[in-house]
């Protein structure tokens, strides 16, 4: 504990005496979400960008206090009163908590996220203040990206790969679910950086002697090396958020005619999903993965002591015990046939979707019983249990872990909150239509708002299949999106 103590007390110097790099230094760290600074006497998890973003915070405040702080604070907005009401919720919610205890501890988390959207506010407040975060969370973003990479290129041969689910990375996230979304709003910054930088060159006939060539070059790198990560996540319903949101960087950059530009991106995809198998990063079958999806059943791989004949699909694996037949792993497939079972490969029912249809059932149900006040965060796992790993579920939607969490002020908050967002890129690019301005050269302004849409996208496509409130990255964005100048 005296070493925890002693290196806070180092940090609040180092954010006291610099803030705003040690502001930088929380955006670098904000998807650090599986690495855990507190001493286990401390009875806590505190994560890097946690550890920086409050120090960060009560450095700003001493400063004013003191009157040394070199700039001013913004005023307070009704999308900051917003934020506020969205966090009271979840006290109001632990009125109706079964576990009153975790209620309370989990609101005081979300209140924790709220003053990290009040630090990005005080630090983000236009377009100057964006640039300069941008190279600090695209080199921390390059690292994530890589080591997500090597944890499959260690599974795929046998080394330690420290994932969480076998072939599925994760990287610095609980899961690989978490690592996907994180990769689709990377995404969406990158193809926007990469437009930016792709205007620029066009515009002042700048060539490979400038620091910007390099700079793009490093951004396209990076958008390889992501899809690839994402790719090898496993994780549908961040591909169907990537998917989502490439569609409509291309359809946005075909309405500006920039043809070669949209040929390269399309050329970065194809190029990374050629690596993938290449390298030999996976052994799921991608496509049966990406059909299950949308037939809804999965091709699984069995091992049988006899030849039978199977009608599929089947319901769940249960059934395969009258035929003497298991479902088994790929990585045993070898070991399976040298006992000389017969291996086949047969359709079952995706377990995911029954599995989700009961979760919302059961979520609406417990809305409905607690319409207002909701039953308080990290209660729903009470009603929905536990999954193979003992981990608590949750409601596997945003919107209604939202509602569950802080009732019905929460949800309503946080559907202004992101509609605004939405509404606000929309209608920058709807007044550009009308005034006939849409189809001149793009300015910074249009980069952010485009920005504006497809963050949007990437955050609410695959939290309609997820719950990733407590994702530090999403109250970075908010806070990013909600910058008024």
């Amino acid at each position: 504990m005296g070493d925890f103590l002693f290196f806070v007390a180092l940090s609040f110097i180092f954010a006291l005496y610099r803030p705003g790099w040690s502001f930088l230094f929380f955006i670098g760290t904000i998807a650090l979400e599986n690495i855990n600074l507190a001493p286990e006497d401390l009875g806590i998890a505190i994560r890097p960008y946690q550890f920086l973003g409050i120090l960060t915070l009560v450095a700003v405040g001493v400063r004013y206090y003191t009157n040394r702080l070199n700039f001013k604070l913004s005023r307070f907005g009704w999308t900051e009163y917003l934020v506020v009401l969205f966090a009271l919720g979840g006290f109001l919610g632990s009125l109706n908590a079964s576990g009153v205890e975790v209620a309370i501890k989990q609101s005081v988390i979300i209140v924790s996220f709220a003053l990290l959207y009040f630090l990005v506010r005080i630090f983000i407040r236009d377009l100057e203040d964006i640039k300069r975060i941008i190279p600090f969370f695209l080199t921390s973003s390059f690292v994530i990206v890589i080591y997500a990479i090597w944890q499959n290129w260690q599974f795929m041969r046998g080394g330690n790969n420290f994932e969480v689910m076998p072939g599925r990375v994760n990287a610095t996230f609980a899961e690989a679910d978490w690592l996907g979304m994180f990769l689709i709003l990377l995404l969406t910054i990158l193809y926007v950086v990469a437009y930016n930088f792709y205007s620029k060159m066009k515009i002042l006939n700048l060539n490979y002697k400038t620091y910007i060539f390099g700079y793009s070059c490093f951004v396209w790198l990076l958008i390889i090396l992501s899809w690839m990560a994402l790719i090898i996540t496993v994780a549908r319903s961040a591909w169907l958020g990537a998917g989502v949101v490439t569609i409509g960087m291309l359809g946005y950059l075909l309405l500006k005619k920039k043809i070669i530009l949209s040929l390269m991106l399309s050329g970065a995809i194809v190029l990374a999903v050629g690596l993938v198998y290449i390298f030999n990063l996976t052994n799921f079958q991608l496509g049966n993965r990406i059909q299950s999806a949308a037939s809804g059943d999965q091709e699984i791989t069995i091992a049988c002591k006899e030849d039978v004949q199977i009608s599929s699909p089947i319901e769940n694996t249960n059934q395969l015990k009258q035929y003497n037949c298991e479902h088994i792993n790929l990585e045993d497939l070898e070991k399976e046939m040298v006992a000389g079972k017969i291996i086949k490969k047969i359709y079952r029912k995706d377990p995911n979707v029954s599995i989700r249809k009961e979760i919302y059932s059961k979520s609406f149900a417990e809305i409905k019983n607690n319409l207002v006040f909701g039953i308080g965060w990290g209660n729903i796992s009470d009603v929905l249990g536990k999954d193979e790993r003992g981990a608590g579920l949750n409601s596997s939607n945003i919107f209604l872990e939202v509602w569950l969490g802080a009732g019905i002020f929460g949800i309503i908050s946080f559907l202004i909150l992101i509609g605004y967002i939405l509404l606000r890129g929309k209608l920058f690019f709807w007044k550009k239509i009308l005034g006939g301005k849409f189809w001149r050269q793009d300015s910074g302004m249009d980069f952010f708002h485009l920005f504006l849409v497809l963050g949007a996208v990437a955050i609410i496509v695959p939290n309609l299949f997820n719950a990733g409130i407590m994702l530090g990255f999403l109250w970075v964005w908010m806070g990013v999106a909600l910058a008024r100048s």
